[in-house]
Parts: C-alpha cells; sequence; structure tokens
C-alpha cells in the first residue's frame, strides 16, 4: 500500500501551498495527521480555517504553537513545526476564521497552510449551503473528503444539510458529485483530490470504481488514521 500523506504531499506540493480540506468524515483528522508527516519532512506548517474549528484545549491538533489572535502577524515558524491560527470565539466556545487577507498575507511566511474549509458536525456526507466552503481565490490545491460508512445508509442518517430521503447508493454517488451544493462545491479543477476515507474499517467500496468521476480529480480510497491508500481509482 501506498502512504496517503507521502502521495497528497506530491500532489499539493508548491511554493506557499494553501490546501483547503472540505467534505464530510475526516477533515479534522487528516489536517492533523497530514500537519504531522509535513512537520517530520522539517516543513513549516500552518493549520487554520475558514469556517469553525473545535479549540486545541478540546482537540490535539499536535501543533507546537498556537495563536487566536493577529499576534502571529509578527511570528516566524521555525522549520518542521506546526502552527496553528484561528480566532477563538468565546460565545461559542470554537475557533473561527481568520480575516481571508491576513491568510493571504501569512500564508508566505508557511510551506504550507492546511485550511479546514466548511464543517459536517462529524457526518460522512455534506450537503453544502450557499455560503460553504470557504476556498479563498488564493487557495492552490483541495482536498474533498467523504467517510465510507455512509455507504448503504439512509441520508437521514449519515449527510449533513440533505433535505431528501435516500440511500447512498451508486446513483446517489454520481449526483452527489454532480450537485452544486455537493462534494466537489469549490474544489479546483485540475488541482482536485477525493479522499473516501475509513478503508480500514473493511467497508465493501467497491461501487466506488463505477462513479462517474471528473477526469482531472485524483481518487484514492484511503485510511487516514493509518495513513494508508487502499485503493487509487484514479
Amino acid at each position: 500500500m501506498k502512504l496517503l500523506y507521502e502521495e497528497l504531499y506530491n500532489i499539493v506540493k508548491c511554493k506557499n501551498a494553501f490546501v483547503c480540506v472540505s467534505g464530510g468524515g475526516g477533515k479534522t483528522t487528516l489536517l492533523i495527521e497530514f500537519a504531522s508527516y509535513l512537520r517530520k519532512l522539517g516543513k513549516k506548517v500552518l493549520l487554520t480555517t475558514t469556517t469553525k474549528l473545535a479549540s486545541p484545549t478540546k482537540v490535539d491538533y499536535k501543533a507546537d504553537y498556537v495563536f487566536y489572535d493577529d499576534s502571529v502577524l509578527s511570528f516566524t515558524p521555525t522549520k518542521g513545526s506546526t502552527t496553528f491560527y484561528a480566532l477563538y470565539n468565546d460565545e461559542i466556545k470554537k475557533c473561527t476564521s481568520a480575516k481571508i487577507e491576513v491568510l493571504e498575507k501569512i500564508r508566505g511566511c508557511y510551506d504550507i497552510v492546511l485550511c479546514e474549509a466548511d464543517g459536517s458536525r462529524g457526518l460522512p456526507v455534506k450537503i453544502h449551503t450557499q455560503r460553504d466552503p470557504q476556498i479563498p481565490s488564493f487557495t492552490t490545491h483541495t482536498i474533498a473528503i467523504m467517510g465510507l460508512w455512509a455507504l448503504n445508509k439512509s441520508t437521514s442518517e449519515v449527510a449533513f444539510g440533505e433535505s431528501r430521503e435516500a440511500v447512498v447508493d451508486l446513483p446517489y454517488l454520481n449526483e452527489y458529485l454532480r450537485r452544486d451544493e455537493g462534494l466537489l462545491k469549490g474544489t479546483l479543477e485540475n488541482n482536485r483530490t477525493i479522499v473516501f476515507n475509513a478503508a480500514d474499517l473493511g467497508f465493501d467500496a467497491s461501487v466506488l470504481k463505477n462513479i462517474d468521476y471528473p477526469v482531472d480529480a485524483k481518487i484514492f480510497v484511503a485510511s487516514e488514521k493509518e495513513g494508508l491508500i487502499y485503493e487509487t481509482i484514479q
């Protein structure tokens, strides 16, 4: 099996890469584990959001430095380190997006920025609203995630934002990729990857081979937890 984060890095690496992660079923895990991999390579990594994230007091982002305000602008990151930056909102007890112009300014200080671009409340399928995902214009690559535990389940159980009752089967998945508010909303043509997460849990993912994917996308069936690719679809 190939290493997931090695493959992702080979896809997204460029000067001052800004990678937005959207979808459901593993966004935060991917941010944490990908950042850890990059740190071992000696990269300067920034973890942030253009939506909302749990505070580092609630989730271990494995960050060496944490900033909740614009003091990050005067900070010089070190090689092989991860910095977390988002504004803390005491009312909702979560971290929220900094101003986009601030993110654009500080991205030049880092080898790669990993940004969570929407929320799904832990559900594996996400139907976006008009206002999400939040993908800044300077984004260099997008990664869309779906959790494999959604397969053959009712949308009422596994799909955040879905107003219709359906089963997550092949017809639904083909539509999910084509819908304006579906999995690929906001992703960058020729610079997008789909990760079907939780392959280590033994789900029958054979249906994924029959989906009508856009030809420019990289498609992995993987385990974010293990950091392994079980199958490369294209």
